[in-house]
């Protein structure tokens, strides 16, 4: 293991709100409201953190990140490129909700093109908690993103001693410290102690900062719906979409992409011949490719390869932003299959 540099490094933390940032009325309770706590204020609950950075910190929403979307995600991903810019800044950690980590994740992984690494954290237990988990989360993002190890800049998740690639983290608990996980393949290392142990070289995506350009728009991303099947749903999932202003449908299916018969039959008839489909699955692992989906006529459904459907739906609203042909759609979700 390689030492620590001589000087300390200098880290922002930039703060969206979330569990982490969460007060409760006691030290007990389950309840508690998100993003109360400054990020600055945050940072100081951290014992010895002075000892591995020189910190500065801000917040830029105060929130549960269950109202965090794509434009909150964008001026994120614009203050993330404008700090790595900085000499004045090594890396930049970044304290997010956890309902929707992943998806923040995945899309700065689609948007950014750091070079400085940059590490998303998070807390599943609120800073009043008798046993809150968001200090030993912020200092283990701490350690991670001023690692010597730490070779390859790009979007990281560092949750309960694990550092997941971002655009492979995915939230497999609803109250559990053990909630994220990487998906495909594992964890990119632990934080052993003061140190982190890589079992790999960390990569982004295979299409990391393919949407750099999104960061210039000042617009909202194309319309995109989720519908969620269920055993004898039949066509209902349909009845209740807007299906004028719907640019994009992403359908968690079952199993490896299958969908009833009525429901693939109406999707052409119902929706209009512009709206393109993805089809992904509501297993926790997903694996959908041509071979194992339903049929949908029309040349315009496409399998999400190994991205969920929540994931699915930011790349597919990036790809319609930009313009993309069904064809090149399709060619960006095969290179997660």
């Amino acid at each position: 293991m390689k030492e620590r540099m001589a000087s300390k490094p200098k880290i922002h933390v930039v703060g969206m709100g979330g569990t982490i940032a969460g007060v409760g009325a006691t030290a007990t309770t389950a309840a508690y409201e998100s993003g109360q706590v400054d990020t600055s204020d945050l940072m100081a609950m951290v014992e010895g953190l002075d000892q591995f950075a020189d910190v500065k910190s801000e917040t830029l929403f105060t929130s549960g990140s269950e109202n965090l979307g794509p434009k909150h995600w964008q001026k994120l991903a614009c203050r993330i490129e404008e700090l790595v810019e900085s000499p004045e800044v090594d890396g930049v950690v970044v304290t997010h909700g956890t309902d929707t980590l992943e998806e923040a994740a995945f899309f700065l992984d689609l948007v950014c093109q750091p070079k400085k690494p940059v590490v998303l954290t998070a807390a599943m237990r609120p800073s009043t908690a008798l046993s809150a988990d968001g200090p030993a989360n912020m200092l283990q993002a701490t350690l991670t993103v001023t690692s010597p190890e730490l070779r390859s800049p790009g979007i990281l998740v560092t949750m309960n001693g694990l550092v997941i690639q971002g655009w492979q983290a995915i939230k497999t608990h609803s109250l559990s410290l053990e909630s994220f996980c990487a998906y495909p393949g594992g964890p990119a290392g632990r934080i052993l102690g003061e140190n982190l142990i890589f079992f790999g070289t960390p990569g982004p995506s295979p299409i990391a900062g393919r949407f750099h350009g999104n960061l210039l728009k000042d617009k909202e991303l194309p319309l995109v719906e989720i519908i969620l099947l269920r055993g004898g749903c039949g066509v209902r999932p349909l009845a209740s979409l807007n299906k004028n202003e719907l640019k994009g449908l992403v359908i968690s299916g079952f199993g490896a992409g299958t969908v009833p018969e009525d429901l693939a039959a109406s999707l052409p008839e119902k929706m209009s011949p512009k709206c393109l489909f993805v089809v992904s699955s509501r297993v926790p692992q997903v694996m959908v490719i041509p071979e194992t989906m339903t049929p949908i006529k029309g040349g315009n459904a496409v399998p999400s390869g190994m991205l969920n459907p929540q994931k699915s739906a930011i790349l597919l609203s990036l790809a319609l932003d930009e313009g993309l042909t069904v064809q090149e759609i399709a060619r960006l979700f095969k290179m997660f299959s």
